[in-house]
């Protein structure tokens, strides 16, 4: 071997100790500073009442039921109207389930959504809509609560005239089904068992949904 290969080799073996020299023991892992998983969050269960059923709409809801339609896009819809606003869930203000749903607006001359189902369904068997809000924005104080027989057949109820206010509180709403038929609702035929509409509103402006359920109980 010769003599700059001998070299070389030795001066690859000097950096390797000195590199290994420089480098401070490892010591034990310190779990403690890692990142720390949230706790689970335990739902706020509204239990059901003795003989009573409940039916669940497929959104707006979390907690226990009897019967359930199913958002599936094929035969139960959620719609946006000409994206007058927008829906993300949120779980730091609710009244059951783990989260709430927080309704931002566009910002244009009127809003509103709603479930509309793709063939019509008997709600005969049920009494009372519940509908939990949350605002303090003055715009909702127009906030209407709507079902349809068809496109050209809507009832609508003014949010108001059951308590609701735009006070930064919960409202639970009972709204006897016998509201709507007293308008000309067909239960027999429901289309769109929940709409939700509103007058002109700033871009921004919100409005919080939770426990949207159907009952069989007068309340």
């Amino acid at each position: 071997m010769s003599r700059l290969m001998k070299q070389l080799i030795w001066i690859s073996l000097l950096s390797l100790i000195g590199l290994n020299a420089c480098r401070a023991p490892s010591g034990p892992h310190d779990y403690d500073s890692q990142e720390v998983l949230p706790e689970p969050i335990d739902p706020i269960i509204e239990d059901l009442a003795d003989g009573e059923r409940r039916l669940s709409i497929g959104i707006f809801y979390e907690g226990p039921r009897t019967d359930e339609v199913e958002i599936d896009d094929l035969n139960a819809f959620f719609y946006i109207y000409e994206e007058t606003f927008s829906l993300v869930k949120h779980d730091d203000e609710l009244v059951e389930g783990v989260s709430s749903d927080l309704i931002t607006l566009s910002g244009g001359p009127w809003w509103g959504g709603g479930v509309h189902w793709q063939s019509p369904r008997s709600l005969t068997d049920y009494k009372t809509l519940k509908v939990s809000l949350k605002s303090s924005e003055g715009t909702f104080e127009s906030l209407e609560i709507g079902m349809n027989n068809s496109d050209l057949e809507q009832v609508k109820l003014k949010a108001a005239d059951y308590g609701f206010s735009t006070d930064g509180e919960w409202h639970s709403l009972f709204i006897p089904l016998s509201d709507f038929t007293d308008q000309g609702l067909d239960l027999e035929q429901v289309l769109a068992p929940l709409v939700l509409i509103g007058n002109r509103g700033a871009g921004g402006e919100r409005i919080l949904v939770d426990a949207v359920y159907f009952t069989t109980n007068e309340i």
